[in-house]
């Protein structure tokens, strides 16, 4: 699943019980609302089970201002579906800000800095690790 807009793209894959948003540029509030639709429709056939999220967005400048209350929806949406763990490959400063806003927001931010990471192999490894750890009741 892809899309593009004028301000970013954002594109959606799954790997096992992993669902995996790669974004692009600015985010803004049609682009969101977009990925919130595809990202649901993704999950459907394991939203009942454990699942874990990956955001690589190394190329993400930032999120527009009424972009956040999208995104906090976005978090919030994915909790309530079993989303047990997320990572996140941000590098701009601006965007790592944000999503400490939208976490905390969206009452997700318990240990963010854990899952803020340089590479997506990296965030991968900690997200199945993590799922691992919960399936198994740890």
């Amino acid at each position: 699943m892809k899309f593009e807009n004028n301000y970013g793209s954002y594109s959606l894959r799954v790997e096992g019980n992993i669902a995996i948003g790669q974004f692009k540029g600015n985010l803004n509030p049609q682009l969101l609302n977009h990925f919130k639709a595809a990202l649901l429709n993704t999950i459907e056939p394991f939203k009942h089970l454990p699942w874990g999220y990956i955001s690589h967005s190394p190329e993400v400048i930032a999120a527009t201002p009424d972009a956040e209350k999208n995104m906090i929806d976005v978090s919030q949406t994915m909790g309530i579906n079993n989303c047990l763990i997320s990572a996140f490959v941000l590098t701009s400063p601006i965007a790592i800000r944000q999503l400490q806003r939208i976490m905390h927001s969206s009452g997700r931010d318990a240990h963010l800095q854990e899952c803020l990471f340089a590479d997506f192999q990296s965030a991968k490894k900690f997200v199945i690790k993590q799922l691992a750890l919960a399936e198994s009741g740890c």
